[in-house]
């Protein structure tokens, strides 16, 4: 898995600046890994794209008013995609009149437990978001995931993507891009607590939210969207990285969480900072949820919020218009680390698009589905442009912000830890991150959460037999 991350963030870096030419040219051996990856899938596109396009004519060979009505159930959880995922599909719609949609649900939720719920009532969507995680590994057990590989875009996913979104060789669904821990800064709140730049390590970040609550109205200044899991565990890892990273090396930390053996006590450094970090949190962050953040940054409640990269376009544009000037929205890497020590960040593969197996399709309804996935993947700028994701292909419209863009080569350059979802089990996941809401909310102490991780772990683990 560490060869497999490590070329998936260099192939985001090379990829990402080819569709956007104003960054320099990577050097390093696995940005050239990445490139020789990018030049194979580029053949490769002109071979899937007359494959699509054969599929394509063959299922407008009958005029539209002959096909036969088909609909798609769509679970789309991710809420930044909004109009834009209305626009995409009033497009296909337009080319293929005789398909429709229906959205089962709409983002702000939890997938984990929408899915789990629709596996036990049979009523799984057509298309859901996919991650290599627990819960998706047992979908592709139980025979319950289409393998992806049967569409012809998914010869256009560079390989390292592929290997991040394959279990027991089944392709799990087409991801987009590379996910990456961010910071946002309101600058306009900075500056009048006296800083005109954004904290470049812990300790500046720190004294900056000491600044910011003492001398602006902002008292507590720091944000994260605790009440999601990957986010409310985003914060955490960055404690382990910046703790243990240096000491331990890549891929350290991740081996020894799946396999039980990490001992979260052992790094006294994460409750320390943690403690350091706890009085800023704004009240109500160990249960806000992505959308919750945005709208604490577009009203000036906080300052200073931890987010994906998959957030930036949103959380940039509302603090943009809270402070009426683009340039007063600040995007970087977390700084987590001590001054003069490396930064580490959090990385993995995006989300992916999956089709869920169902024997009872008609054939219609296949031809629709592949239709869909392979305009989806064609069109995917649509999306991109609204959510800020790094593409995992040059596309000639998809923009990155410009506060994005000079971190996507910060970002492969930087050291990084897995995310949390790759890593842990259902029981882990759920008794940890409650934890670590009730330390951001002040009603459990640090110490005692990390001890009982430690416990956990033991326990409950991806590698157990």
């Amino acid at each position: 898995m560490k060869k497999v991350l490590a070329m998936f963030l260099a192939a985001a870096m090379v990829l990402s600046l080819a569709a956007c030419a104003s960054q320099p040219a990577a050097t390093t051996a696995a940005a050239t890994e990445a490139a020789t990856t990018a030049a194979a899938t580029a053949a490769a596109t002109t071979a899937a794209a007359t494959e699509a396009a054969a599929t394509t004519a063959a299922a407008t060979e009958a005029p539209a008013a002959e096909k036969e009505p088909v609909t798609i159930e769509t679970y789309i959880i991710a809420t930044e995609w909004g109009d834009a995922f209305d626009d995409m599909m009033a497009a296909f719609q337009a080319e293929y009149p005789w398909i429709s949609f229906e959205n089962t649900n709409r983002g702000g939720g939890n997938s984990g437990e929408y899915l789990t719920a629709a596996i036990a009532s049979n009523t799984l969507p057509d298309l859901i978001p996919v991650d290599n995680d627990e819960l998706h590994r047992t979908m592709v057990n139980d025979g319950l995931l289409e393998d992806f590989n049967k569409f012809a875009c998914a010869q256009q996913i560079p390989q390292s993507y592929k290997d991040a979104m394959t279990y027991n060789g089944i392709l799990m669904g087409e991801t987009y891009g590379a996910a990456f821990s961010c910071m946002f800064y309101n600058m306009a709140i900075l500056k009048e607590a006296g800083w005109e730049k954004a904290p470049e390590n812990w300790q500046e970040l720190i004294a900056c939210l000491k600044d910011i609550s003492e001398k602006t109205d902002c008292k507590q200044p720091f944000t994260v969207a605790a009440g999601k899991t990957t986010t409310s565990w985003m914060l955490f890892e960055l404690l382990i990285a910046n703790a243990c990273g240096e000491q331990l090396g890549a891929g350290v930390y991740e081996d020894a969480f799946k396999n039980g053996t990490f001992e979260f006590n052992a790094y006294p450094e994460i409750v320390e900072k943690f403690n350091e970090l706890q009085p800023y949190f704004l009240t109500g962050t160990s249960a806000a949820n992505e959308d919750d953040v945005t709208t604490i940054m577009t009203d000036g409640q906080a300052a200073v919020c931890l987010a994906g990269n998959w957030n930036g376009n949103a959380i940039l544009d509302g603090i943009t218009e809270f402070a009426g000037d683009p340039s007063l929205a600040v995007a970087a890497l977390p700084c987590f680390n001590d001054e003069g020590e490396t930064r580490w960040i959090s990385a993995t593969a995006e989300t992916a698009m999956g089709v869920t197996a169902d024997s009872n399709r008609s054939a219609a309804e296949e031809e629709a589905i592949d239709l869909f996935v392979n305009f989806f993947w064609n069109h995917y700028a649509i999306i991109q442009n609204v959510a800020g994701n790094v593409p995992v292909i040059p596309m000639t419209d998809a923009v990155l912000k410009e506060q994005m863009t000079p971190l996507v080569a910060e970002m492969g350059a930087s050291p990084f830890v897995t995310m949390g979802f790759n890593l842990w089990t259902s029981e882990f996941k759920d008794a940890a991150n409650r934890d670590i809401q009730d330390c951001i909310a002040g009603l459990k102490s640090m110490q005692d959460a990390v001890d009982a991780m430690t416990e956990l772990v033991k326990t409950s683990y991806k590698n157990k037999q």
